[in-house]
């Protein structure tokens, strides 16, 4: 039978007992920090990148890394026997944890230094390598480490340990330094503490290996990044903000065209004389055009239920109708009312349909639009049989497509969404929006009916 921890001297034993009760209560406080750090960003809403993502997976693994390392040294500390089913399902378990808080960190770096230019897959490669390496030795020490009279090759495979550890801070530093480009200076002390302190942790390991450096040096570099990345994203959201202004207002200002409110002030001058009645819907609907333009000018209105858009789009179809005629036919099939839409982002899509398809057509056109719900989202369609265009011509003709482009960040900026454009010379054009269900569309509620 395996005799506990303390089997020394009683001096030694003292010591020993010292020892875990001080690293069982260290660990538990960093394991009880990584708690509220973690809780702290799952409360936070809207859309995380995978920088945060990867993060949040590191906290994850260093509080269930810290917990479990402290649940073994207090059980330890109470007589607990070192060999036994318990201790080595917490060692399997350590192990784990402590495999993936390595490859985390070259995943967080490696994700961090994607933001700003491409990284080369070889990196997380050689990561791995140095991580698997440092595991097997880890697993060699572990059977060791349960075995009193080999607790001298114990303390020499953790000391292997260690210094495997201090040359992946190295590799990772090397990392860094091949992309410090991508670094602020304010960023060089927050994000990359993750490499330096372990790394000055893993030194102050091999000297005094009984002390729990390692565990706490993450730890502690997970606040200071935690509160950068907090800081950076407040910034983020500031000049999202700022930008969505400036795309409001530009969005306005191209909707309120010189020459279409030209062509539909001659459209009322001559309705007015031949027909009075006609002339009257028309400034109506015109009225109720402009309104629409002004409230998003004002910022009134960002998120709508999407029968206000509808309604909007329906104010300036007649518009057009009553300049084109029979040429312009519309078809609506409208199966999804209940959700919210960021304003003047159908009624552009279909603007663009009538002036880019349905104009250039000889004989006119059909402009088709449906909305419908799936599983996971809302999907509006603006469909037309218009020309069609090459889209990769598009793409390289050098114009600025202000319309699409601006749909296009509101989508993704206030709600998630996205904007795909699939058309074919002389097969007409198809726009998809897609706005996905969740946390968004539940604040704004149930759309009246």
């Amino acid at each position: 039978m395996r005799q506990p921890l303390c089997f020394l001297h009683k001096e030694e034993c003292g010591n020993d007992m010292r020892t875990l009760y001080t690293n069982g209560c260290l660990l538990m406080f960093s394991a009880l920090i990584s708690l509220v750090i973690l809780i702290g960003n799952l409360m936070e809403h809207g859309q995380k990148d995978r920088c945060v993502v990867c993060f949040q997976r590191l906290v994850i693994l260093n509080f269930f890394y810290n917990l479990f390392n402290s649940i073994v040294n207090f059980y330890l500390l109470l007589g607990g026997i070192r060999d036994n089913l318990f201790t080595h399902i917490l060692d399997f378990l350590l192990a784990l944890s402590y495999v993936g808080i390595l490859l985390m960190i070259a995943k967080f770096m490696v994700t961090y230094i994607a933001r700003y230019q491409d990284v080369s897959g070889w990196w997380m490669v050689a990561a791995r390598i140095f991580v698997w390496t440092s595991a097997i030795i880890w697993f060699i020490y572990m059977t060791y480490a349960v075995a009193p009279h080999d607790i001298l090759t114990a303390l020499m495979l953790r000391r292997r340990v260690d210094a495997t550890n201090l040359l992946y801070s190295v590799f990772l530093l090397i990392l860094v330094l091949r992309y410090r480009k991508c670094f602020t200076a304010e960023e060089w002390l927050s994000v990359n503490s993750i490499i330096i302190l372990p790394a000055f942790a893993a030194l102050v390991r091999i000297r005094y290996p009984r002390i729990v450096s390692v565990q706490l040096s993450i730890t502690l570099s997970a606040i200071l990044i935690n509160s950068f990345l907090h800081l950076k994203q407040a910034e983020r959201l500031r000049e999202q903000e700022k930008k969505l202004m400036e795309n409001q207002t530009q969005l306005m200002i191209s909707q309120i065209r010189p020459h279409f409110v030209f062509n539909v002030l001659n459209t009322i001058h001559i309705l007015c004389e031949l027909e009075p009645l006609k002339a009257q819907s028309a400034i109506e609907h015109f009225s109720m055009y402009l309104r629409r333009n002004l409230d998003i000018l004002s910022g009134t209105d960002t998120m709508i239920p999407v029968r206000n858009e509808l309604e909007h789009v329906e104010h300036y179809l007649q518009l057009e109708k009553m300049r084109y005629g029979d040429d312009l036919k519309v078809i609506m099939d409208i199966s999804a009312y209940n959700f919210w839409i960021p304003s003047l982002t159908i009624q552009p899509i279909v603007e663009n349909a009538v002036k880019h398809g349905i104009q250039r057509r000889p004989n006119g056109g059909t402009i088709y639009i449906r909305t419908q719900e799936t599983e996971d989202y809302y999907e509006v369609y603006v469909e037309d049989n218009g020309r069609g265009f090459d889209p990769q011509e598009e793409k390289n003709d050098g114009k600025q497509h202000v319309g699409l482009r601006n749909v296009r960040e509101r989508l993704a900026a206030l709600c998630s969404g996205d904007l795909t454009v699939h058309s074919r010379v002389g097969d007409g054009t198809m726009v998809r929006m897609r706005l996905p269900k969740g946390e968004m569309q539940e604040e704004m509620g149930k759309v009246p009916a």
